[in-house]
């Protein structure tokens, strides 16, 4: 499915509320095209807001680098990231009241790559799993999921974790 296909399916439905694009704020970050398609239509998405595993889109004024929304003013967690690759993740969901995040790569190693960020584990080697390889994707797997689950925490085989061979990346340079 395309980011348009999915984006009309879910308008439709009305358990969720996707805001059409209302300001004229000027995306100055360099975005995955279907992320971009996104944010030239609409606002923001809440999908499923009145069921257990409800997630909010973020708007692109809420479009932050997710260690900054995780950790504001925590000096040592900010040292130990310090040329960290999840300075380069972006909060694109969030469902705060379960402490679920969801950040997308916006570096050119796994650009538009999706990772769980759930607080307890955001930016840990092991525990950052890549549950979509775009956002299209990841919308359409919590589209799917119907507020009912994390769909990556079900019969889900991610696509490995955020550090998988970054060493090898990172000294090949």
């Amino acid at each position: 499915m395309n980011i348009q296909d999915i984006l009309e399916l879910i308008g439709k439905d009305a358990n969720c509320n996707l805001v059409p694009k209302m300001n004229t704020n000027e995306n100055k970050i360099n975005l995955p095209d279907d992320l971009k398609y996104f944010y030239e239509k609409y606002e923001s998405l809440e999908l499923f807001s009145n069921k257990s595993y409800a997630i909010k889109i973020s708007s692109l004024d809420e479009l932050i680098p997710t260690n900054k929304k995780l950790f504001p003013e925590d000096d040592v967690i900010w040292e130990e990231l310090e040329g960290d690759i999840s300075n380069y993740w972006f909060l694109i969901a969030s469902s705060e009241q379960l402490s679920q995040y969801i950040s997308i790569d916006l570096s050119d190693r796994n650009f538009g790559y999706c990772y769980d960020s759930f607080l307890e584990t955001h930016a840990n080697p092991e525990d950052s799993a890549i549950i979509a390889k775009s956002f299209t994707e990841l919308l359409e797997r919590l589209y799917e999921s119907g507020g009912y689950n994390w769909y990556w925490l079900e019969d889900f085989e991610p696509y490995g974790d955020a550090y998988d061979d970054f060493d090898i990346i990172v000294t090949s340079k």
